[in-house]
């Protein structure tokens, strides 16, 4: 494929014409034929092949919704622009060209702002993610060792498992906190009940709004 047709792919999705799991499908189809791809391709690769469908059965690892749009949409920013189909045959005369009219005096085009916006919120969604995961990695590992008695390194391992497991990590994390970091309850509810839920949530909504 060429970068015009990688940038038709990803357009696609981008502006809806795609669901995310079928965007994934045919992105890893075209990635799997093809021997050299662009740069952009390759670090999108990684996101899109971590892609999780299913919300409910997605762990801390696993990319969601929004952070598959906002790698999709700085590839595109980050493909080289489609060149401008000359007006014939021949090389392009020599000389000041003249901009067609309504052109001359336009502004650069940047990012737009809802564009870098939607970029930023992105950015923080995924970084509070992976705090509140490694945060929870601690919590179970530390309720694990209280009440099993394991050790801190079967304690740790454990606690690796059972993270990945939707309500039963969020839960254990919740006593970890209380009972072995003396968290108050409200703040333990806070950050491994009511924000994995939150997440999820809004991971749920964005998958049903492209299906």
């Amino acid at each position: 494929m060429t970068e015009a047709q990688w940038r038709e792919l990803i357009d696609s999705y981008v502006a809806g014409r795609l669901s995310a799991d079928s965007f994934k499908r045919r992105f890893l189809e075209a990635f799997s034929a093809q021997r050299l791809v662009p740069s952009a391709i390759q670090d999108l690769f990684f996101v899109v092949d971590a892609y999780g469908g299913d919300p409910m059965g997605r762990g801390h690892d696993v990319t969601d919704d929004a952070q598959l749009m906002v790698a999709a949409r700085r590839t595109l920013l980050g493909l080289a622009p489609p060149e401008t189909a000359s007006s014939g045959p021949g090389p392009r005369p020599a000389g000041p060209q003249t901009p067609p009219p309504g052109v001359a005096g336009r502004p650069p085009l940047g990012v737009p702002p809802r564009l870098a916006a939607g970029i930023g919120m992105g950015c923080a969604v995924a970084a509070t993610w992976a705090a509140v995961g490694i945060l929870q990695v601690f919590a179970i590992a530390e309720q694990v060792d209280r009440v099993a008695h394991l050790g801190p390194v079967l304690s740790t391992v454990a606690a690796f498992v059972l993270t990945f497991i939707p309500v039963v990590g969020s839960v254990i994390a919740f006593f970890g906190a209380m009972d072995g970091w003396q968290w108050a309850p409200w703040l333990a509810g806070l950050v491994f009940l009511a924000l994995p839920l939150t997440f999820q949530l809004g991971s749920v909504l964005a998958w049903r709004s492209r299906r």
